[in-house]
């Protein structure tokens, strides 16, 4: 064996000057892949100071299945579990391993999703110096949101599903790193602080489900990098601000139940980027349908109870991405545009309590649901009698009942709505 390599080094024909070639090309990947490898057999290990800041952090979560018998950034024992459908990852302890040659590591995320957490929130996160994520969705956390986090290169906060009161502290604005803020379904209040309006790369900002108060700063007029943003279901006060146009590459926005009075401003039309808007339960008096139509991204588009009156525009059929529509509990008036025929992408419809007249039109029972109830219909012998008609309730769509029999569930008595049911799609 050991002639035959020897001949085949020597050897200058082109068949062996090729093997060469390749020969020398797998063992400098060989031996590159054992340069890698090296430090992993070696075994690098967490800061001894960070294992120590770990174990005050577990104490102050009560995390108390954390073992400190093996190294936080081996990935054994419980410093890692499995990931679910939900979620990529649900308890984890991530090290970046690349310093001092690799031999040496720190933390650079923590995700401890579902873990029946109880305690408070750790303001000894801020002596990890390399953190950048922290992530403790859906747990059972109370306390304040340590201001001290705002000494970290942060990218993700996540503290969704939690108990946490107080306010946000204005010194997050100072996170220049931070993408993305969650903080839904918690127990916070006050005014949201004008500093957050200075973060420059956030693209997720959710704070739904909370008692926030007070209008929105005018420095959020500077947050054009918003992809997704999440206001409902507060106490916020005044109008949704104009400057909202500004926020030309956000997707989604859902501002349900916040308290905010209308109209819709103007400058939502400029918002090209957006996918899915929700915006209900608006204060205020009555005002016209806002212009949408340039908006032909929208797949879900909801304006609920928002006092808007008149005729629905014809140009909405130019929305062909539309899947969800509701525009339920205002006081729109006159027929069904025509052009919604072109809506072929169209699974849900939902017209409810409003002034609406005419004929039903003849692709209505194409989505899966449509709620035209509490309208002014005319309900042809033609059609099939019922307030159920395939996927589409006419229950009390007609003022003057209907004109096939007495199918007294047609006829709108025009009884008053006591409150609002706000819901999320």
């Amino acid at each position: 064996m050991l002639n035959c390599l020897t001949f085949l080094l020597s050897c200058p024909c082109k068949f062996c000057t090729h093997f060469k070639l390749q020969s020398m090309k797998l063992i400098t990947i060989f031996f590159l892949f054992l340069l890698l490898a090296s430090p992993i057999v070696s075994g690098a290990t967490l800061k001894q100071q960070e294992v120590e800041v770990l174990k005050e952090i577990g104490n102050t979560l009560g995390k108390k299945d954390w073992d400190f018998s093996v190294d936080p950034c081996s990935g054994e024992r419980n410093w890692t579990s499995p990931a679910s459908k939900s979620y990529s990852e649900l308890n984890a302890v991530n090290c970046d391993c690349s310093f001092s040659n690799h031999t040496l590591c720190h933390v650079v995320s923590i995700v401890l999703k579902s873990q029946n957490l109880s305690g408070t929130l750790p303001p000894q996160l801020a002596r990890l110096p390399y953190l950048q994520e922290i992530d403790l969705t859906l747990n059972y956390l109370n306390g304040t949101i340590p201001k001290q986090w705002s000494s970290l290169n942060l990218v993700n906060i996540s503290l969704y599903g939690n108990r946490v009161t107080g306010s946000i502290p204005k010194e997050l604005g100072n996170i220049t790193t931070l993408k993305s803020l969650v903080l839904e379904f918690n127990q916070l209040s006050g005014n949201l602080p004008t500093e957050l309006g200075s973060l420059p790369q956030i693209e997720t900002l959710l704070l739904t489900s909370n008692n926030f108060t007070g209008e929105l700063p005018a420095s959020f007029a500077n947050l054009t990098t918003l992809k997704n943003i999440r206001l409902g279901d507060n106490q916020f006060s005044g109008s949704i601000p104009n400057f909202i146009q500004n926020w030309r590459s956000v997707e989604t926005m859902v501002i349900q139940g916040s308290g905010f009075s209308g109209p819709i401003p103007s400058g939502i039309s400029l918002m090209k980027n957006l996918n899915d808007l929700r915006i209900s339960d608006l204060n205020g008096s009555d005002s016209p349908f806002p212009q949408l139509d340039r908006i032909t991204n929208l797949q879900t588009l909801m304006l609920r109870s928002c006092n808007i009156i008149g005729a629905m525009p014809e140009n909405l059929g130019n929305l062909t991405n539309l899947k969800v529509l509701d525009l339920s509990y205002n006081k729109l008036s006159g027929q069904i545009p025509s052009s919604f025929a072109e809506l072929q992408k169209m699974d849900m419809l939902f017209l409810t309590r409003n002034l609406l007249t005419g004929p039903l039109p003849d692709w209505i029972s194409k989505p899966d649901f449509v709620d035209l109830s509490f309208n002014n219909f005319s309900i042809r012998k033609s059609e099939e009698p019922g307030c159920q008609q395939g996927s589409t309730n006419l229950f009390a769509s007609s003022v003057n009942g209907n004109s096939i029999g007495n199918i007294s569930c047609l006829q709108n008595t025009g009884c008053t709505k006591s409150k609002f049911i706000k819901y999320f799609l």
